[in-house]
């Protein structure tokens, strides 16, 4: 054998090492990506399930949210910034679903999933009040969806 028939299958070999090199990075940032999507729609739900807890686990909370939704205009100025605040954390929650559905690889079937809780958050008297009043604070491109939901 001559030199240029081993340099031959040098560089056959080096290319081939090369091609499973890439083939493996490939596989792994696949699998990355799809970790990164797992943690990401666990971090997205657990915010939401955070708001929800709070007033399942809270009774006062519980009636705050209950007289808000329905008569926000009843509620003390305690109850009030209880309310706002609140509502402002469950949307913010499903505006970071929003964003990672849009700017991320996170299924819209995740994002599809919460537009009924955002229409019944947002149709109640108080959810409308809160709307009108601090719908400015959050990114525009999830209030034009809330306002496309809502007919607004």
């Amino acid at each position: 054998m001559n030199w240029d028939a081993i340099g031959a299958v040098g560089e056959i070999v080096g290319a081939l090492a090369v091609f499973l090199t890439l083939a493996y990075l490939a596989m792994q940032i696949r699998q990355n990506t799809k970790a990164v999507q797992s943690s990401a729609i666990d971090s997205a739900i657990g915010n939401v399930s955070s708001a929800r807890q709070a007033i399942f686990e809270n009774t006062e909370l519980a009636t705050v949210y209950l007289k808000g939704s329905k008569e926000p205009e009843n509620l003390s100025e305690v109850e009030t910034l209880q309310f706002r605040l609140l509502l402002h954390n469950m949307l913010l929650a499903v505006s970071n679903i929003y964003s990672q559905t849009k700017f991320t690889d996170l299924p819209t079937s995740t994002w599809e999933s919460q537009k009924p809780i955002i229409q019944r958050i947002i149709g109640s008297p108080g959810g409308k009040w809160f709307w009108k009043m601090y719908r400015e604070e959050f990114e525009s491109e999830f209030r034009e969806e809330v306002d496309s939901m809502i007919g607004d």
